[in-house]
């Protein structure tokens, strides 16, 4: 027979199992409440068993802690132990019949196997908010490139509170696997805007969410797409073996699948330059040449974080980052394409970026005015965005064009880039006068 101190002890050993896991995974008890949006004094006296929260706490700890729903096993068998103490039968009387009677103690009552029923039924309102979920990260996925970072990250927040509590409720398979599915895509947008906006750690953390999630509802697809995110960040967070190792693991995940395009070109390639490596850039780029005829785009020009395949003229504005990275100058040709067909898209990043690399192409063949000219269209079409990719790109196409550093127009680049990333802080002279 279960009684009050067995219930009590089960508490308490819940509680210290919260508070090793906690530990475990680097929160303090403040940190953990804020994530699971609870009472920092309820979560120490949670650990203590003086407080017994309901199972919505716990599945939101599992989350947090990525458990894999133990915490919420336990609650369920200590509610159960509970349900019994509460609910026990009155002693049967004696005589026959008795030993059927006492068995009753063994079964849950039928209103717990029923509301168990109806926690596991698909509601229409679940169903309605994933799929305003799925819309939303679409759209931002859209969006992304076009309008400043943090008008998306505020946008998204609320939709970051619509996956936690759907997460700490029950869905069928199918709906669970789409949860997990439109999550790895909300982290890894995400990740991607943190990286715009310099929280490098935040964009890290993110870009690793992304790829469990995806892990966890057996995407692969979406594996690959997390991956090839997480080697975005590693690429731009200056980690360029990393970058190619998420490239590579992504490409083993997706197979043939429709991120090989963009693993390759923006993965590989570009992380291989970095790297030094000639004849492992020629060869990432001839495998895209050879992937664009079996991947298909759809006529549009694709954003950085589609989920279907890259178009030719990302495919060939990456190749022309990986060459220039190289010395490489016989790119021209290809970044103007670029260029025409990022101005009609309107997206804003590679209209930027596109114009950099063609910048830094003119700058080392000497044509300085033209140079100029391109990298400061490039910080004004994104003045308001503050992509950090772009402020990277001018570091790179600055540093190129440092052998000219006392052409006036040069000098306008290096003001206006200061102006835009350390306002109020006098202009550099390193261009105008370099020692």
């Amino acid at each position: 027979m279960v009684d009050h101190d067995e219930i009590a002890a089960a508490r308490r050993a819940l509680g210290r199992h919260l508070a090793h896991l906690r530990k475990d995974a680097g929160h303090t008890q403040h940190g953990l409440a804020r994530l699971v949006q609870y009472g920092r004094s309820s979560v120490a006296n949670t650990e203590t068993g003086r407080q017994h929260p309901e199972r919505s706490f716990w599945s939101r700890c599992d989350a947090v802690l990525r458990t894999g729903g133990v915490l919420t096993a336990k609650y369920d068998r200590i509610a159960d132990l509970d349900h019994q103490h509460r609910h026990r039968p009155a002693p049967p009387p004696a005589g026959p019949g008795t030993a059927t009677d006492a068995a009753a103690v063994w079964w849950e009552h039928e209103e717990r196997i029923t509301a168990r029923r109806s926690a596991l039924t698909v509601k229409a309102d679940d169903d309605a908010r994933l799929a305003h979920l799925e819309h939303e990260v679409r759209q931002a996925i859209g969006d992304n490139e076009r309008l400043p970072p943090a008008t998306l990250v505020a946008r998204l927040r609320p939709l970051r509170v619509s996956v936690d509590q759907l997460m700490a409720a029950r869905q069928h398979p199918p709906q669970r696997a789409r949860l997990y599915t439109a999550a790895a895509h909300l982290s890894g947008l995400l990740a991607a805007l943190a990286l715009d906006l310099r929280a490098f750690p935040v964009a890290h953390a993110y870009a690793a969410e992304a790829f469990d999630l995806a892990h966890a509802a057996g995407q692969p697809d979406t594996q690959a797409w997390a991956s090839a995110t997480q080697s975005l960040v590693a690429y731009y967070t200056g980690k360029h073996c990393d970058a190619l190792a998420y490239a590579e693991d992504g490409l083993r995940h997706g197979g043939a699948g429709p991120h090989r395009i963009r693993l390759t070109i923006n993965g590989q390639a570009r992380a291989l330059a970095h790297l030094g490596d000639r004849r492992g850039v020629h060869q990432a780029v001839d495998r895209t040449i050879a992937l664009l005829p079996e991947h298909p785009a759809d006529g549009q020009v694709s954003t950085s974080l589609t989920f279907g395949p890259y178009c030719p003229t990302r495919a060939a504005a990456n190749a022309a980052t990986a060459y220039l990275v190289l010395g490489d100058t016989g790119v021209v040709d290809h970044l103007t394409a670029a260029v025409a067909a990022f101005d009609a898209a309107q997206l804003r990043g590679p209209q930027a970026l596109s114009r950099l690399d063609l910048a830094t192409a003119h700058a080392r063949a000497g044509d300085l005015d033209h140079a100029a000219g391109l990298a400061l269209e490039a910080l004004s079409l994104t003045a308001e965005h503050r992509f950090e990719s772009v402020y990277q790109r001018t570091r790179q196409f600055l540093a190129a064009a440092h052998p000219f550093g006392r052409h006036p127009r040069l000098q306008d680049v290096a003001d206006l880039f200061t102006e835009l990333t350390h306002p109020g802080s006098p202009p550099p002279a390193g261009l105008r006068s370099p020692t």
